[in-house]
């Protein structure tokens, strides 16, 4: 297990620093590093720390069976779709991949943030030392009003202090909500039918549900394409209820699916020459004015794009979409188109959830469904409604924001993949560039024998060495790199609906959390946050060792929800 406090899972523990004491040695003789050594040393970092709750996990067990045999035809897709995410990257100006000893910058940008994390804890201990705890530091924001205000434009400006901590991050991210309407009914029913969705075996599937008094009317597996997710559709008469489950990330198909993210027009019809514009309709409209050199707009979000050309040929006058998520969609209700009809006549309510993948699916089909079916645009908390767990971005700015009515998603703490958007990419390369910087300025690039041999010696510090940059210098660069960020460009998506953020805040000494067990978020400190997916808090990447990862398995969603894992 990680020390006392743990924030680097993958750099503190002893095999960690053993290892890059040895690549130390062998740098002192060889005439660099390369990018090869650099990765086997985070994985293997990652293998020694993985606990055994996690190789229990469904969706992480489902992902190692569905590993064993890769197909000829999967290897084909998987070239293809690097070279679309290569050509898509380079078409993407805020997109800089030019950075020097990329890998190296990561490991050090992983040990930095674990570095921070304990300064934060050492400062507020401190804090907490003086005058009974009333002591004030100016040097950190802490005013709800001013990080709401700034929350509120969706963009990091210079007018931001550059050493906002976590903490302040989180709570200032939305509306503190009591925990017990995470852990509604409705919530906790919605986890669950998500989950039951990672079983393969129909019987198994069939008996579970039942237990829910549902009855499964399709149950279906995808086969190697990308485009497709697994999923099943049951109903209960009794509740008068239908419930659509899309499965999570759990082959290589689907692992491809997730990578074409590429932002597309969401349309209804496949052919670009009869294209019917998808809209988001707000169920409050949210007036947005949006400034420019020559006139000001006012835009009702979730509707139409904010400038409207005489050509649309690119399709930029359309609600904007995750493009894997949204032909799976596609494939899903063409599939149980045929079963809707019939229950949306009889007034039965549509539930859809998922997890990952399952979560951002059932999002763009709900979105789908409401265009297909505008009798569920009538009240849609009693017609219809998206419950996402770990939903990757797939919606734009004003569409995700718009998306409340119908849909809502929950985030836990540090979970890596809702944040795996253009946003947080051009923003981590910017804190990697800078780092790079860092590391030549203090020789610590690892070009040859002397710079590598100091550079894992640097590493091998772990987490107690001193950092390579402040936090102030760190917040710093992460609100310069947003000053050249446009977030309503069609090209940014966002986690969308109302979005229930649960963290645990760093600064509360929660013992298990630091120690990232199974049973991390049932601390008495859990915080829930009601928000928007466009907040600031969805706008850096928080690298808190292992748990980036780890916060996104359902079992960890199990725990936040107060509910017991059996699967």
């Amino acid at each position: 297990m990680p020390g006392p406090l743990g924030p680097a899972a993958i750099l503190a523990g002893p095999g960690a620093v053993a290892t890059a004491k040895h690549l130390a040695f062998r740098a002192a003789t060889s005439p660099g590093v390369t990018s090869a050594t650099l990765t086997a040393l985070v994985f293997y970092w990652t293998s020694q720390k993985l606990p055994d709750w996690v190789k229990k996990d469904i969706c992480f067990q489902n992902l190692l069976q569905n590993r064993k045999d890769i197909s000829t035809e999967e290897l084909e897709g998987l070239y293809s779709v690097v070279e679309k995410l290569q050509n898509v990257a380079s078409n993407i100006q805020e997109l800089d991949t030019d950075i020097p000893q990329l890998h190296a910058a990561l490991l050090a940008f992983i040990q930095l943030s674990g570095q921070i994390k304990i300064q934060q804890v050492k400062e507020n201990c401190s804090l907490s030392d003086c005058a009974d705890g009333k002591a004030a530091n100016t040097d950190h924001i802490h005013d709800k009003q001013s990080l709401k205000f700034l929350s509120s434009t969706s963009t990091y400006t210079s007018q931001m202090t550059t050493t906002i901590t976590r903490d302040s991050l989180y709570e200032t991210a939305g509306n503190t909500v009591n925990v017990s309407s995470l852990r509604s009914n409705e919530i906790q029913n919605a986890l669950q039918l998500a989950t039951f969705a990672y079983y393969e075996d129909s019987e198994i599937l069939t008996e579970k549900l039942h237990e829910k008094d549902y009855t499964v009317l399709h149950h279906k597996l995808v086969d190697i394409r990308p485009g497709r997710v697994a999923y099943y559709i049951a109903v209960s008469p009794t509740e008068k209820q239908v419930a659509i489950c899309m499965r999570g990330t759990s082959s290589l198909s689907d692992l491809l699916t997730d990578c074409c993210g590429h932002a597309v027009p969401l349309v209804d019809d496949v052919s670009l020459a009869d294209k019917v514009r998808v809209e988001v309709e707000a169920g409050v409209p949210n007036i947005v004015m949006v400034r420019s050199d020559d006139h000001t707009t006012e835009v009702i979000s979730g509707h139409e794009r904010i400038v409207l050309e005489d050509h649309d040929d690119e399709g930029d006058n359309y609600t904007r979409c995750h493009e894997g998520i949204l032909i799976s969609a596609r494939n899903v209700i063409d599939e149980i188109e045929s079963y809707l009809g019939p229950l949306i006549e009889c007034q039965y309510k549509i539930i859809l959830c998922g997890h990952s993948l399952g979560g951002g699916t059932a999002i763009i089909v709900a979105t789908l469904l409401r265009s297909k079916f505008p009798e569920l645009l009538l009240e849609p908390e009693r017609k219809i409604h998206a419950y996402a767990f770990g939903s990757p971005p797939v919606l734009d700015h004003d569409s995700a924001i718009a998306a409340v009515s119908y849909c809502t998603s929950i985030i836990n703490n540090a979970d890596l993949i809702s944040r795996l958007n253009i946003t947080n990419l051009a923003v981590s390369l910017a804190c990697l560039r800078k780092i790079q910087s860092k590391l030549a300025e203090n020789d610590l690039s690892p070009t040859g024998p002397a710079t590598s041999l100091a550079f894992f010696n640097k590493i091998a510090e772990g987490t107690s060495g001193t950092p390579l940059m402040t936090l102030s210098e760190l917040n710093e660069t992460i609100s310069e790199a947003h000053d050249n960020l446009a977030l309503r460009k069609p090209e940014h998506l966002f986690v969308p609906g109302r979005v229930l953020l649960v963290y645990n805040p760093w600064l509360e000494g929660d013992e298990s959390h630091e120690e990232g067990t199974a049973n991390a978020s049932k601390g008495t400190n859990l915080v829930c946050v009601e928000t928007t997916g466009t907040s600031p808090v969805f706008q850096r990447l928080e690298i808190d060792g292992l748990r980036c990862f780890t916060d996104h398995l359902t079992s960890s969603y199990f725990e936040i929800l107060g509910m017991n894992y059996e699967f």
